[in-house]
């Protein structure tokens, strides 16, 4: 096609006005260049804790996150992640992802208070029974003792009578499926006291909490906890951790396990329990996650305050280990946290009324006795929640 000459003028005369009006002072101005966001130092006093810890607990490599008043101001990855094919080390990342373990219990517990916020459910809903939230779809009915009396509370608390502790079904034979975990439960493991009167820490509840999100949501735990809320507050490292070693993803970790752990680093069924301890994450992921539930300024809260309130109030029967237990987290005053503890993992979360939050994983876990480990890390919290004379820059790195 002949071009038209005189649409051609007409277009060159209307780009050279356009550049006309760009000159200044004769030169064309340019764009201006973003500033350049200040770059992270190191924290030596941060780093010697962190560092002194993973050697008295025997971890290869660890990674930590901490954010205050909304801003991740620190994030730093140490030790080994894996050996290379080169025989070398290959060192952890602040992009390294982690089995987090019980931790997961927090973003479930998140998920179940967005339903509620939602009006989906009521905490105080039963979860068995021609009423309950999960009806008569497990188990045969009719139910043993006190089987229609459980509620999501009870499951959020670690109340429900029974089913956790050292006879937790979580960790059954790993070759059964989740269906068939929950009907061996309801039809053989009878629960020895009233819901809602004492205590007894529970994979297991987490278990058939998951199951209530999708009955409720419509959705597969997974795609729900993605849409509500990992995608909400732009966390993108967050995934459900494979079993295996071949199930490695690419920027995860190797687990080491110590002592009498290592049989069962790659030999667990995790996926099968998502809603107790089937996450992987990065801490800064897990911030980007705590940072929207903690109800303090800065980044915006996915939960109101009503709902926040209901996520963490304990009951007269939720104390175990010697600490309060709302909703999954363990509330002591302005502080929150919960840890996570698998064969070849070590997982913290940590909030504080201050704007301080904490987030840490690691590639092992101590052997024997590995709260000790955990103990250990409430040195590295306490120094880094409390002490005034840290030098955080005024850096937002999320």
């Amino acid at each position: 096609m002949k071009k038209n000459t005189y649409v051609v003028h007409i277009f060159l005369l209307a780009c050279f006005a356009i550049l006309s009006g760009c000159k200044k002072s004769g030169h064309i101005e340019e764009d201006p260049q973003p500033t350049p966001k200040p770059s992270q130092q190191d924290i030596e006093v941060i780093d010697t804790k962190m560092e002194r810890w993973m050697m008295q607990n025997d971890m290869p490599g660890a990674s930590l996150a901490v954010s205050k008043g909304g801003k991740l101001v620190y994030s730093r990855g140490y030790g080994v992640a894996e050996p290379s094919p080169q025989s070398s080390v290959k060192a952890v990342k602040t992009d390294s992802q982690f089995r987090v373990a019980s931790v997961s219990k927090l973003i479930t517990s998140a998920a179940v208070m967005k339903l509620i916020q939602d009006g989906k459910i009521k905490i105080d809903d039963h979860v068995f029974g021609q009423n309950g939230l999960l009806g008569t779809t497990y188990g045969t009915h009719p139910y043993k003792t006190y089987v229609t009396e459980v509620t999501v509370s009870d499951l959020l608390h670690h109340t429900i009578g029974g089913w956790g502790q050292d006879n937790d079904p979580a960790f059954f034979d790993i070759n059964m499926n989740t269906t068939a975990v929950i009907n061996q439960t309801l039809d053989n493991i009878v629960l020895t006291s009233k819901p809602g009167t004492s205590f007894a820490y529970s994979n297991f509840g987490y278990m058939l909490l998951e199951k209530i999100i999708e009955a409720a949501s419509g959705k597969t735990y997974v795609q729900y906890v993605n849409d509500e809320i990992w995608d909400k507050v732009g966390a993108t490292q967050s995934a459900i951790a494979g079993s295996k070693a071949s199930d490695k993803l690419p920027k995860e970790v190797a687990y080491f396990g110590q002592s009498v752990d290592e049989p069962f680093v790659y030999n667990m069924n995790i996926p099968r329990a998502a809603g107790a301890m089937g996450w992987l994450s990065t801490p800064t992921d897990l911030l980007r996650f705590a940072t929207a539930v903690d109800g303090l300024p800065g980044r915006p809260d996915m939960l109101n305050a009503q709902t926040i309130g209901i996520m963490t109030a304990g009951t007269p029967a939720s104390k175990g280990f010697g600490w309060n237990f709302g909703c999954g987290w363990v509330v002591e005053g302005d502080e929150w946290f919960w840890w996570g503890s698998l064969p070849g993992t070590f997982a913290f979360l940590y909030r504080n009324a201050n704007g301080i939050c904490i987030a840490a994983t690691a590639n092992s876990r101590l052997q024997p006795y590995p709260e000790n480990a955990l103990g250990s890390f409430f040195d590295i919290s306490n120094f880094i929640a409390e002490d005034g004379g840290i030098p955080w820059q005024d850096i937002d790195q999320f």
